[in-house]
């Protein structure tokens, strides 16, 4: 039997945070949603819960737990937080995917830096037309990303240096 994978949500109460975690409530994945506001972590929690009653999600306001915890870590904070956040959970991600969701085109070499022994893959989101483009260094991890989200029920783009592949939901 197959481990269920578990996805951290770093900004589950942000505008990009709660649309991934809407769409990720009905996958068969552990979800912990992770923010520093407390009511609204407490709100969502009580949307999905309601929504999708065999949902399992957690709340933590604790990066670093969070993190710990998590195969696959998406951050979906505002672009100037983005550095904060990876110094909170560098040690708790190494060797894992971390996927950094933005709604501008910001570079992921600073996230590099701070976490050298994690994967990560830059996700661009357009929430208007539920598209998402990904880009990183590892072709499987990216493949893995892509299929996560594709099953999510976004458009995806895979972009590299190779190849520029579109599917569709």
């Amino acid at each position: 039997m197959a481990t269920k994978k578990t996805i951290a949500i770093v900004g589950a109460t942000e505008t990009a945070g709660r649309a991934i975690v809407n769409q990720f409530a009905s996958m068969p994945y552990r979800l912990l949603l992770i923010s520093h506001q407390p009511g609204q972590l407490n709100e969502l929690n009580e949307k999905i819960n309601k929504q999708y009653p065999g949902a399992e999600i957690e709340s933590l306001e604790c990066v670093k737990d969070g993190c710990w915890e998590a195969d696959i870590i998406i951050i979906a904070v505002e672009a100037a937080e983005e550095k904060r956040v990876a110094e909170l959970m560098k040690e708790v991600a190494t060797q894992k995917i971390v996927v950094v969701v933005s709604q501008n085109e910001n570079e992921c070499r600073e996230l590099q830096k701070v976490l050298p022994y994690s994967k990560i893959v830059k996700a661009f989101v357009n929430l208007e037309e539920k598209e998402i483009f990904l880009s990183g260094s590892c072709e499987t991890v990216n493949e893995e990303i892509l299929e996560i989200f594709k099953q999510a029920g976004y458009n995806t783009i895979l972009q590299s240096t190779n190849k520029n592949l579109k599917t569709e939901k």
